[in-house]
């Protein structure tokens, strides 16, 4: 229903989910929590012995999320856009500064 553009009480219940994107990217709501369900999870689960591997790991997530969000560009807006990349690289600047702090 919803790449068809008939609204029904489904659609229109859950809106506030998919609202922003483009049509094609409706689902990209559930690739950004998993993103952040990845990020504050599943990296613990990685002992702490190995911190540098955390921040590595957390790293490339990032990089790759990143880049993926430019190629893909989900939002309806572009300013929305330009701000998820920017977003992203400051966050991946973060982890960068992290491991760059644990190396030294």
């Amino acid at each position: 229903p919803l790449q068809a553009k008939s609204p029904n009480a489904l659609t229109r219940a859950t809106a506030f989910l998919h609202r922003e994107y483009e049509k094609t990217w409706y689902w990209w709501e559930a690739v950004e929590l998993a993103r952040k369900l990845v990020l504050t999870g599943f990296v613990l689960l990685i002992p702490e012995e190995n911190a540098f591997i955390r921040l590595l790991v957390a790293t490339l997530i990032c990089s790759f999320y990143a880049v993926v969000l430019a190629v893909v560009r989900p939002y309806k807006r572009v300013e929305d856009d330009c701000l998820a990349v920017a977003t992203s690289f400051v966050l991946l600047l973060f982890f960068l500064t992290a491991n760059w702090t644990t190396i030294f």
